[in-house]
């Protein structure tokens, strides 16, 4: 390699390459002070102007010229490259005025596209569906910032394209829409004075090489850090390579390459941008000089990198060219300082990642972690805060997860549905939201009204339940939420709306239930201009129907992310690669070194296939492959690196990054080896293990004998027969199972709406009204209307059987007592019962009980496992039933509603002698359980359990049940 030159000696043009394992700012801040900073001229330095590729790396520049001129200095200009008409006041005293035209509003781009391709799906007779359109628009945004950053788009090939290359008839489509676009968007901009924002950035590059050809400024003018990835950064380069005192760094260029590899660059190999610049520039590689000296453990790092990213047709020799560089050693010394976490799960990942950057601050060194994956970085900024660390981060907050964001996105779930359960108890419990002042208020509405089956259609419904009669102040908080609502039910009650109509109505909804509070916060001021920017622009997508609106809207949130909060640990930071570009750290960590994760797969592009994009000199999808290697060698030539990644990934086995398994394979392949941080990975695994191994127990409660049982019903006998932990639970600690919010209808719930039609039917024999009885009762339970079109279909046949099984008992002239409760005392215990029917003749006495379910066989009747008609047969007999006298039972059956074979099902067996036996069981049962030693076990018979349980998960079986054998 050649001797470094200073930054403005020799003749132009003039380009400068900073090496790989050199820190990018500090070498461009040493050169800079080097050539500009003389003591006779003060302001020799200020005098100059830095264009750099964007605003992080800008700020790390300040921070290189804080570190070598003290606290008090005159820096130079500082531009980030996609912002040249910033505010002068951040970004330099000097702005650049140019005459390019303003950008469209980025919102009204979209919905301006969205509306033409509205109108193709329209004429085209396909599915015209306004958020679809508006997600194609995103993607042909992205199509003509692609075009924007090519040096030359020749979109007069669309219209023969498909033919020339042969392609499937179905890309004509996109190309004959892409002629449109490529000739009617450019003209509709023009009228308006506008352009594209991705064509007014580069506008404005080419507008500010040709003002420099025409006038080439004197000041020294360097572009730094740029890989030249835009046709129009690549023109700017050209020019200010050529001025009096203009200079080009390029980042990480391999200048002693050799040409057979150099030639065999493609678009996924990191040096593809730069071999593409060089060739526009016109200048060969030979003719670059360095900036710095690099040093021998730098180089080998470099070269260690450079061979692991080679082109794949030079892998077949990798072995030789190592040892024609220094062989093992040499490759030893490359893999110096750099370690390998290869963690179980992403979450242990996170541990190990946070404990390296601990450790580097504890030894007084700065870190970094730099990684895509968002979900990594926020883990890790979690476990920092074990330690109370917060790192200067660069990841933002997707605004759906904000506060504002979620209550926006809360809101478009109730413009579709008011009455929704769910949607309605998060919207009340938002934090911003003041509509229910009354937590108590709140939690009767929750409990009485919104856990359980759904029970109303629209909020007047929920306001109106006969659960909510006695609760003035609940149903104040339904009036509250539907007067915060009434813009979004006034405009979603119109059969055709705007995206504008929409969004206002989101916004006075917000405003009203918050009191403004929603905008408080920076991620307030995200949503409010989303809002604003819907409201301003949403008329151009063109009216739609009112179920869309709401997905239109929040498509117009995705992306967008309430922005980091300032301040944090210089120290330790946590970026992402494009704020990692040119960044150094004492410790480097590059985290999520996944397939799929760093490098992600190239996007696809919907409108043109790869051979369509080649034709018409689009850049390749490839090149972000090509970009992300190049910030990865850039990072891992860092002199202490860390490279981590996760063997499994959302519960999946992963693949190392195509990189990492590059170098593992190198540096095996030299025997040598990466050095695992073992250490940390150990620590990670042991910040949460137990101290001491805990067998898990089965509990075993045994409350006193004053707070054991003092009242059970039949049916929770059996419950302490097969599962005493659930009466514990339910009778003795008042637990009650709380059913999920919205819940749909479910078994208990039929079969309480078929007992309750029954029981208002008494002995009819009007088919059609049963029916309709089932259907309103149904309807009260919450079974949605779909599931009761289909019960009345499927319990016609129960109808008819038990209507014709009603004429036939009213033979036996009984006097028919329906619901009866009653309550006998046993053993101290008061057991409370229901019997469905009681029939009470001459000569026959019957204790009915209706079923949903599968009713209880007769051998389990006698074995004592479902005791409930029996028992209820002892309590006729003792005449504990309100208003039944007494009687003996001579018949205990069940009848099977609602099966595939609706008919009674009699219990051939003694009722009298089973109801003693029953009685006498119960007896033991309680003198057992009125034991101060005897435990309530959570279901000692497994063989005897029913499926269905609600205080499993209390009694934390899952933990002891497989220790015990259960299954």
């Amino acid at each position: 390699m050649t001797s470094p030159l200073g930054l403005f000696e020799g003749p132009a043009p003039r380009l400068r390459a900073a090496p790989a394992s050199a820190p990018f700012l500090d070498v461009l801040a040493d050169s800079m002070v080097a050539a500009l900073v003389r003591e006779d001229d003060p302001f020799a330095l200020s005098d100059a102007l830095v264009l750099l590729p964007n605003r992080r790396a800008a700020r790390g520049l300040i921070d290189a010229f804080q570190k070598r001129l003290g606290g008090a200095a005159i820096l130079p200009a500082i531009r980030p490259l996609g912002d040249l008409d910033e505010d002068p006041q951040v970004w330099g005293a000097d702005p650049i005025a140019l005459d390019v035209a303003s950008a469209i509003d980025v919102t009204r781009q979209r919905m301006e596209l969205a509306a033409l391709i509205r109108a193709r799906d329209k004429a085209a007779g396909g599915v015209e569906d306004p958020a679809r359109a508006l997600a194609l628009a995103d993607e042909l945004r992205k199509l003509l910032d692609s075009a924007a950053a090519a040096d030359e788009v020749h979109w007069d090939k669309l219209p023969t394209l498909v033919q020339e290359r042969d392609l499937a008839r179905h890309w004509e489509a996109s190309a004959q829409f892409l002629a449109i676009i490529a000739n009617y968007w450019p003209q509709r901009l023009k009228l308006d004075g506008l352009s594209d924002p991705g064509g007014r950035r580069a506008e404005m590059l080419h507008a500010l090489a040709r003002d420099w050809t025409r006038e080439p400024p004197t000041r020294p003018v360097i572009i730094a850090g740029s890989t030249g990835s835009m046709g129009a950064t690549r023109a700017l380069m050209r020019v200010v390579a050529a001025l009096p005192r203009g200079v080009v760094v390029l980042p990480g260029l391999d200048v002693d390459l050799d040409d057979e590899s150099w030639a065999l660059v493609g678009d996924q190999h990191p040096q593809h941008v730069l071999k593409e610049t060089l060739a526009a520039l016109g200048v060969a590689r030979g003719d670059i000089r360095s900036m710095v000296q690099e040093t021998t453990q730098g180089r080998a790092r470099r070269v260690l990198m450079r061979e692991a990213l080679a082109p794949a047709e030079r892998t077949a020799d990798w072995l030789k060219r190592l040892d024609a560089a220094g062989g093992a050693a040499f490759v030893k010394a490359g893999a110096e300082g750099l370690r390998l976490v290869e963690a179980t799960t992403e979450d242990e990942e996170a541990s190990a990642i946070a404990i390296l950057l601990r450790e580097a601050l504890e030894k007084g060194d700065s870190a970094a972690l730099a990684t895509p994956d968002a979900g990594l970085a926020r883990r890790v900024e979690a476990k920092l805060t074990r330690w109370g660390i917060v790192p200067s981060v660069s990841h933002g907050r997707p605004l759906r997860e904000s506060e504002a964001g979620a209550l926006i996105a809360l809101l478009c779930d109730l413009a579709r549905d008011p009455g929704e359960p769910v949607a309605l108890a998060a919207f009340l419990k938002h934090p911003r939201v003041r509509l229910a002042g009354n937590a108590a208020a709140l939690a009767t509405l929750e409990h009485e009204a919104l856990r359980g089956a759904r029970r109303h259609e629209t909020l007047q419904d929920l306001a109106a339940l006969d659960k909510l009669a006695k609760y003035d102040r609940a149903r104040a908080i339904v009036a509250s939420v539907e007067q915060a609502l009434a813009p979004l039910t006034a405009v979603t009650a119109q059969p055709q709306i705007t995206l504008a109509q929409f969004a206002d109505a989101i916004a006075q909804g917000a405003e009203t239930a918050t009191g403004a509070d929603v905008w408080q916060e920076r991620d307030g001021e995200i949503a409010a201009e989303v809002l604003r920017d819907a409201i301003a622009h949403g008329a151009d997508l063109g009216a739609m129907s009112p179920g869309a609106a709401p997905r239109v809207l929040l498509r117009l949130m995705d992306g967008k992310e309430a922005p980091p909060a300032s301040g944090g640990d210089p120290r330790v930071a946590i970026w992402g690669p494009l704020e990692a570009r040119l960044q150094r750290r004492d410790l480097m960590i590059l985290g999520g070194l996944n397939e799929g994760v760093w490098p992600a797969p190239p996007g696809e592009d919907p409108f043109l296939s790869r051979t369509m994009r080649e034709a018409l000199g689009l850049p390749s999808l490839d090149q972000r492959i090509g970009l992300a290697a190049h910030d990865f060698a850039q990072l891992a030539n860092a002199p202490n690196v860390v490279l981590t990644r996760s063997l499994r990934r959302d519960g999946s086995p992963t693949l190392a990054s195509r990189w990492l398994w590059r170098l593992q394979t190198l540096v095996q392949g030299a025997h040598a080896k990466l050095d695992h941080a073992d250490e940390h990975l150990a620590w990670a695994r042991a910040l949460n293990a137990p101290s001491k191994a805990r067998t898990p127990k089965i509990p075993r409660p045994k409350p006193p004998t004053d707070k054991r049982l003092k009242r059970i019903s039949v049916t929770q006998v059996e419950s302490l027969i097969r599962d005493p932990y659930a009466v514990y639970a339910r009778r003795i600690l008042g637990l009650e199972y709380l059913k999920p919010i919205g819940a749909p209808a479910g078994p208990a719930e039929r079969g309480t709406a078929v007992h309750r039609a029954i029981e208002l039917f008494e002995d009819g024999a009007d088919h059609g009204k049963l029916i309709d009885l089932l259907d309103e009762q149904l309807r009260h339970a919450g079974v949605s209307a779909e599931r009761r079109a289909a019960e009345r279909a499927r319990l016609a046949l129960s109808v008819s059987a038990l209507i014709d099984w009603f004429a036939e008992r009213r033979a036996h002239n009984a006097i028919v007592y329906r619901e009866a409760k009653g309550v006998l005392p046993v053993e101290g215990v008061e057991l409370s019962g229901v019997a469905d029917r009681i029939e009470i003749g001459l000569a026959h006495v019957a204790v009915l009980d209706f079923k949903t379910g599968a009713p209880a066989t007769k051998s389990q009747v006698e074995s004592g496992l479902s005791p409930q008609l029996p028992l209820l047969a002892v309590m006729l007999a003792r005449g504990k039933f309100e208003g039944v006298p007494a009687a003996v039972a001579t018949e205990l059956l069940y009848w099977r509603f609602g099966g595939a074979d609706p008919t009674p099902k009699p219990l051939d067996l003694d009722a009298q002698a089973e109801a003693e036996k029953a009685l006498s069981s119960l007896r033991g049962l309680l003198q057992r359980y009125a034991q101060a030693d005897q435990p309530f076990l959570s279901k000692p018979r497994v063989q005897f359990v029913k499926p269905y349980t609600e205080y499993d998960h209390l009694a934390r079986r899952k933990e002891w049940a497989d220790a015990e054998g259960d299954e």
